[in-house]
């Protein structure tokens, strides 16, 4: 896959780039707050541009109760080989997995990884997908949120696209296009502002606060 953007994009792109810390590869599968069980890990975009926004969101999933990490999107090996080597088909705490841009399909990437472990993700989130793999079967639900960019498609660092499921996969796989949806369109939504949106935080919080949920607080796929 080529990870880099032609050079005649490259100041252009490197406008939303920003220096941030890598995530703590420690910190995964260590115990969760009583507040909500599971872990929840988001993977930013390629070189952290644009990417802000996947910082304030895990901020605003640990005051929901949420025990969300957020890692670099050059640590996603790391991310995944931890969750292999610490995960089981007997854990019952839930599992998140959010990622932004490269960061998105790499979420898919670690979630195909865990495969073979018979390790299910309760959740996986993806923003403006690149260049993804089909969504595994041991996804128990995926949700998309993407906007396309009309002439820009062809830069595929430039737009999101929709995921797919592995054939004969049925289960609940959500494209949302944002464009298409009043309440979480914006005007100038772009590939630079996407993962930011405070509408698309809001939807994906409800979804990872759903997910976590304490067995008395448990909403079902059909909100009751």
């Amino acid at each position: 896959m080529i990870r880099r953007a032609p050079s005649f994009l490259f100041v252009l792109i490197t406008i939303g780039c920003a220096h941030l810390q890598p995530g703590p590869i420690n910190a995964i599968s260590a115990p969760p707050p009583a507040q909500r069980p599971g872990h929840v890990y988001l993977i930013r975009g390629f070189h952290d541009w644009y990417s802000d926004g996947i910082n304030r969101l895990a901020d605003e999933l640990r005051r929901d109760g949420v025990d969300a990490q957020v890692f670099a999107e050059s640590q996603w090996e790391d991310v995944g080989q931890r969750l292999v080597q610490s995960r089981g088909p007997g854990d019952h705490e839930p599992l998140v997995l959010i990622g932004f841009s490269y960061g998105a399909d790499d979420v898919v990437r670690i979630s195909r990884e865990l495969t073979p472990r018979r390790v299910s993700v309760d959740l996986l989130v993806t923003i403006d997908p690149v260049t993804p793999d089909a969504v595994p079967a041991n996804v128990r639900r995926s949700v998309n949120f993407y906007q396309p960019n009309g002439v820009m498609d062809v830069f595929p660092f430039l737009r999101g696209i929709p995921l797919h499921r592995e054939p004969g996969d049925a289960a609940p796989l959500k494209n949302v296009n944002v464009r298409a949806e009043q309440d979480l369109a914006e005007p100038n939504t772009s590939h630079a502002t996407i993962a930011a949106s405070p509408r698309i935080h809001r939807a994906i919080e409800q979804l990872v606060v759903q997910t976590c949920a304490a067995p008395s607080q448990a909403i079902g796929e059909d909100g009751r």
